[in-house]
Formats: C-alpha cells, structure tokens, sequence
C-alpha cells in the first residue's frame, strides 16, 4: 500500500511540474505571438504618400530637421539644415552616437523628422513613396553579405540588362582591373556563402563595384575605409578622389585622414 502510495504521489508530482513548465514554453510563444499581431496591424509605410519621384534625384535638402526615437527621449540630432546637389561628394562625419546612421535612415525613407522638412527634388519626404524613394538609392554596408558564386555573379545580382563586358568597362574606368586580377580567378573567383574565399576588403571592393553598376542617383557608403586592410583602404580613397560621380555620392566615417576630396562636409555632434 505503501509503495503504491509513493507511486501515485510522484504522478502527481510530477504533473504539477509539468504545468509549472508549461508557463515557461507558452510565455515566449504568446509574446511571439503578440509580435505577429502587432506586425499585422502596423500601418502601411506608404499611407497617405501620393508623390512618386519620377526624375533622378538633382537635390536633397534638410531644413531646421531634427529627430528622436520616442518623444520621452532626448534629440539624437537638432536644427541640421544643408543641401546636397546632383554631382555633390560628401563627407558625413561623426563619433559613435552622433546620429549618422539615424540621418542616412532619414534619407531612405525608414524615419520621419521629429520636426523641420527633409525635400528631394523640393518634394517633402512625408509625401514620397517609399519604393519609388529606395529604387534611386544606393547603400554599401560596413557588414558587407555575398552570395555563393562567382564574383561576376555577386556584382551582376539585381542589375537587369547587365553582362560581364559592362562590369570589365567598369572595373576598368575605376582603376580596379589590377586590384580584380589578382583575384585567384579574376571575376571568375568562387565565393562560398557569407564571403568566405575573399578577404574582408575584397567584399568591400565587390559590394563597391556592384553599387556602382547600379548607377544609383544617390550612392552611401557607410565607414567603406573601416575594417579593411591598408592596400584596399588606399585603393578605396584613390577611386573615391579620382572617380567622378554623376549622382549624389555620400561618404559615412569617423577619420578624416585622406578624405580631403569631399566637396562637403557634415560634422554631426551629440546634442546636449
């Protein structure tokens, strides 16, 4: 009777951890749960945007623009007016915290101004399509991602219409056919998922060349002399110097050191 006795208390038990572990399980699957539901009911980026830009983009302008995460929080940046023009090469620099990726998501789209008005082609941002803002943009990362192919492969990916003969011509006007040949295999390198088979400043050179295919109105490099070594690095300066760009060419860095090139220079600073 004893051992019977045991026996049924270890069940019951036993059962009641189980539903003290359930609470565990269910609690991350109804906050995943409300997550979904909250993505479900955001409401449209496009909503209330009418305005498609259908020209290239010959002017960007900032006017007494200033933005916060949440009104409870401080201005990550106060009052920034300047202007970017079509053929512009600009410096946008900054320590950490400064706001300038804060101000590049500005520009494509992803924020809205706390207050003051962000203008392209003198059309206010609030009022512009997203797609048809993005789709004349172009960005190179720091974290630079490449497929698994060939390095023709990843330069051609999205570009309609491209063919290798359109990226020699390229690689040739910005100076790079050298630094491509010594590539194992020139454009014909195998990369294997996430940029193994090319070093860290290779990636940055192919992610360069690819958005430059593009032929983007606007083209943002974010820290593109960071994390690379020294020949890409002075590879990377000497085109942006040389190279002219047709559209609107935006630098993000922290180190001024060989970028005295630049047209302009924004210097953002973390605000009081």
């Amino acid at each position: 009777m004893y051992t019977s006795f045991s026996l049924y208390t270890t069940k019951v038990f036993a059962s009641a951890q189980s539903i003290t572990s359930l609470n565990t399980i269910l609690k991350p699957v109804c906050l995943s749960a409300e997550r979904i539901y909250q993505l479900l009911n955001m409401e449209d980026e496009n909503s209330g945007k009418v305005a498609e830009l259908d020209s290239r983009i010959k002017t960007i302008e900032f006017l007494h623009v200033g933005y916060r995460y949440r009104t409870d929080l401080p201005l990550v940046f106060n009052d920034l007016t300047f202007s970017f023009m079509r053929g512009d090469k600009v410096l946008l620099l900054g320590d950490n915290g400064t706001g300038k990726t804060t101000l590049i998501k500005l520009l494509l789209g992803l924020y809205q101004p706390a207050y003051g008005t962000l203008s392209f082609n003198g059309i206010h941002a609030s009022s512009i399509q997203s797609d048809s803002l993005r789709q004349r943009m172009g960005v190179v990362s720091q974290s630079t991602f490449l497929f698994r192919g060939t390095v023709l492969d990843n330069i051609l990916y999205g570009q309609n219409g491209k063919s290798r003969s359109a990226v020699e011509d390229l690689i040739d006007e910005l100076g790079l056919k050298e630094y491509i040949g010594r590539m194992p295999k020139g454009l014909d390198t195998e990369i294997n998922q996430n940029t193994s088979g090319v070093s860290g400043g290779q990636a940055q050179i192919i992610a360069f060349i690819r958005a430059m295919l593009a032929e983007k109105d606007v083209l943002i490099l974010d820290e593109p002399t960071a994390n690379v070594d020294e020949e890409t690095r002075r590879t990377i300066i000497h085109v942006l110097r040389e190279q002219r760009y047709k559209g609107i060419l935006i630098v993000i860095s922290h180190q001024m050191d060989g970028m005295d090139f630049f047209n302009k220079t924004i210097h953002l600073t973390k605000t009081l």
